[in-house]
């Protein structure tokens, strides 16, 4: 009895959660920070709703942070629509299997000339017209060439015949790519079709017949919206700019605006995204000339950017930079298709909830009623889904004014991710930092490591911590090349041996930019590397070369690499020594986003036995990276004062142990081995000698 009223209990304790998961809607739209009130025209039914770029800029850009309510603060399927690629026309069609009735065939013998191939076959037009023009008869066949005479006739349901083709033709003939093999029908809903083939090719075509109808959607409306610019430089006969991506707009098109009247340049946009693997994202020649009339071509298309930020690089060569630069994003406007039972020219049909980047994409059974990228529809369903498509078919909403949500829970995001893990020695690290992390929205905060982190971590940044005061470790994730920075090196006067010139550089470094006013040279060159092992390597080897006219940086590129110092050899011959007034490197630089409330924490490195650490906020990433952060203020770094090497030596020495243990068993064995060898020696020398 004892027995059964356990495990009732048990089963009602794992009753609660499920109940728990069962959220009113009240909850889901506290995950959204603004809401916009939704008027659609009585009354109502399949409606459209042009999500301006304002909420897009406030969503991800799946717009997954994205619901509609209706006025009983229900939930309202949608679907998005987010129309053609920039600048292109959409076909929709409309797709109908033939229902076969009946099917003949004969072969004709002629006396001159070879036998006809004859075949007629009886099908059922579609019962409903195409949403736009009309039916087309199309003709599939594997044949690779065929030439045919086709005839279709049609009776109505009333009894009526009508010839609607007569001494047609179809063909496919591959010699001269060129093809037939549709016949446009007149409107006939319901009517019956016989349709007859004729050939002397010597076999019958057998085609699959289907009925299709195709038309041309009106592009999408496009929003064009300003880039903020970051920032701007000139180098190397470049303008490189950075410029910021709300979060929600995905440019199709970037729009380039100057005031130079007359240029014709190469323009380059990158996505810059986390881990310093950036994207072409599209190349084009930009150019205007104004004339009598100004021409010219100033936007480029893009592919799909996911980073924060845009970087463009004009190719300016010898020419001036472009003068007053500014740049748009052109973005399609996608649409919320749903269907409300009321409408309401004055109240509000719907309210709509976004923002926030808390909320995963919703999974509507609406979805399926468009297709996917290449997938075909027939019959109703291509009929839903050319309504679906088509602006015509729905009633236009209009959104109202954006307001704040009054029922948004300003907790942070990343809540629940704000707890402290277990403790960690930290007289193991050498190196620490204090940071101050500030108070977050969504309790992100996020801190870019800087070189002399880096020089002290391992390689492969495994003993990366972040601490309280009571050693407790708060989670993370870590991305190893998130960032990109340029750094003044010290560069002394050269070593000279041998007809070369030795420069020695210091730092991890990426590539190498070298400042000089030598107005000529072209010299072979080698940069080698000390690794933290000691041992040397050749990072890059070539040419330095400066052509003749106004000096420029001179730049040496090699893949990222974790050294203790440079050396760059230059065979000099029997010219002086190139003079450099500086060098920079750019450092590739780790960024880590942590989640722990506002308070002072402290970075340790430099554990070379540390392991990887294992947290669950590596499961959420999507979650992590999609939300806003606040930056950490890192102070000065050093040595970490509760380093103590003797406890190092310690867990060393405890490493040592097996060690010894194995070593002392075996020289023990062998020491053993030894005795039994010399006792067996000697009982055979005073054995007595075998028989003769």
């Amino acid at each position: 009895m004892r027995r059964g009223r356990v495990l009732v209990a048990l089963l009602g304790l794992v009753a609660l959660p499920a109940h728990a998961e069962e959220r009113p809607d009240a909850d889901l739209r506290r995950l959204f920070p603004e809401q916009a009130a939704v008027f659609v025209a009585p009354p109502a039914g399949l409606a459209r709703l042009k999500v301006p770029a304002e909420v897009l800029a406030a969503c991800r850009p799946d717009l997954s942070d994205l619901r509609l309510f209706d006025r009983r603060g229900r939930e309202v399927p949608y679907v998005i629509d987010t129309g053609p690629e920039a600048r292109t026309r959409v076909e929709v069609k409309e797709t109908a299997e033939a229902a076969i009735l009946d099917v003949q065939r004969e072969e004709i013998r002629r006396e001159q000339g070879p036998p006809r191939q004859r075949e007629s076959y009886t099908l059922a037009a579609p019962a409903t017209a195409p949403q736009a023009g009309a039916w087309e008869l199309v003709f599939r066949t594997d044949r690779p060439r065929f030439v045919r005479r086709v005839d279709i006739t049609a009776e109505a349901p009333d009894g009526g015949t009508r010839r609607i083709v007569e001494n047609g033709s179809l063909f496919h003939l591959p010699n001269i790519a060129k093809e037939k093999t549709r016949v446009t029908l007149l409107p006939l809903a319901g009517a019956r079709l016989t349709v007859t083939l004729e050939g002397e090719d010597g076999f019958y075509l057998e085609p699959r017949l289907v009925f299709e109808s195709a038309r041309f959607l009106d592009p999408r409306e496009e929003a064009s919206v300003p880039l903020q610019e970051l920032a701007r430089r000139r180098g190397e006969g470049r303008t490189i700019l950075e410029l910021a991506r709300p979060r929600g707009l995905v440019p199709d098109v970037l729009r380039l605006e100057t005031a130079t009247p007359a240029f014709d340049r190469t323009v380059e946009v990158w996505d810059v995204r986390p881990g310093g693997n950036d994207v072409l994202l599209g190349r084009a020649s930009l150019f205007r000339l104004e004339a009598i009339a100004a021409v010219g071509e100033s936007e480029m298309t893009l592919g799909p950017a996911r980073g924060e930020r845009l970087r463009v690089d004009i190719v300016d060569g010898d020419s001036a930079p472009l003068d007053g630069l500014a740049f748009a994003a052109v973005v399609r406007q996608p649409s919320l298709v749903f269907s409300l039972a009321t409408g309401g020219d004055e109240e509000p049909a719907a309210m709509l909830y976004f923002g926030g980047g808390r909320a995963y994409a919703p999974r509507y059974d609406l979805a399926g009623l468009l297709p996917a990228s290449g997938q075909a529809l027939a019959g109703e369903r291509a009929s839903a889904a050319a309504r679906l498509r088509d602006p015509s078919a729905a009633v236009a909403a209009r959104l109202g004014s954006v307001e704040a949500n009054p029922l948004f829970d300003g907790a942070p995001a990343l809540g629940f991710a704000m707890r402290p893990g277990a403790e960690v020695d930290t007289r193991l690290y050498t190196e620490r930092r204090a940071l101050g992390v500030r108070p977050s929205s969504e309790g992100l905060s996020l801190l870019r490591l800087r070189a002399e982190d880096v020089a002290h971590a391992r390689p492969d940044l495994a003993d990366v911590r972040v601490v309280d005061a009571a050693a407790r470790q708060w989670p993370y994730l870590l991305e190893p090349d998130a960032a990109r920075e340029w750094q003044p090196l010290e560069i002394a006067s050269p070593l000279r041996r041998e007809r070369a010139s030795r420069y020695r550089l210091g730092l991890p470094v990426a590539l190498v930019r070298l400042d000089t006013d030598t107005p000529f040279f072209d010299r072979v060159f080698r940069l080698t590397a000390t690794m933290e092992d000691k041992r040397q390597s050749t990072l890059a080897e070539g040419r330095l070369v400066q052509r003749i006219g106004k000096p420029r940086p001179v730049s040496v590129d090699f893949p990222p690499a974790r050294v203790v110092a440079l050396e760059l050899v230059v065979q000099d011959g029997d010219d002086a020594p190139l003079e450099f007034r500086g060098a920079r490197a750019r450092l590739v630089l780790p960024e880590l986003f942590l989640a722990a409330p506002a308070g002072d924490y402290f970075l340790l490195v430099g554990d070379p036995k540390a392991s990887a650490p294992s947290y669950e906020l590596s499961r959420v990433r999507d979650v992590v990276l999609a939300v806003s952060s606040a930056p950490v203020e890192a102070k000065a770094s050093g040595p970490n004062p509760d380093y103590s090497r003797a406890r190092l030596a310690i867990e060393r020495r405890g490493d040592l142990v097996p060690q010894v243990l194995l070593w002392s068993v075996l020289v023990a064995a062998v020491v053993v081995l030894t005795a039994l060898t010399l006792r067996l020696a000697r009982s055979g020398g005073d054995a007595p000698p075998p028989p003769a």
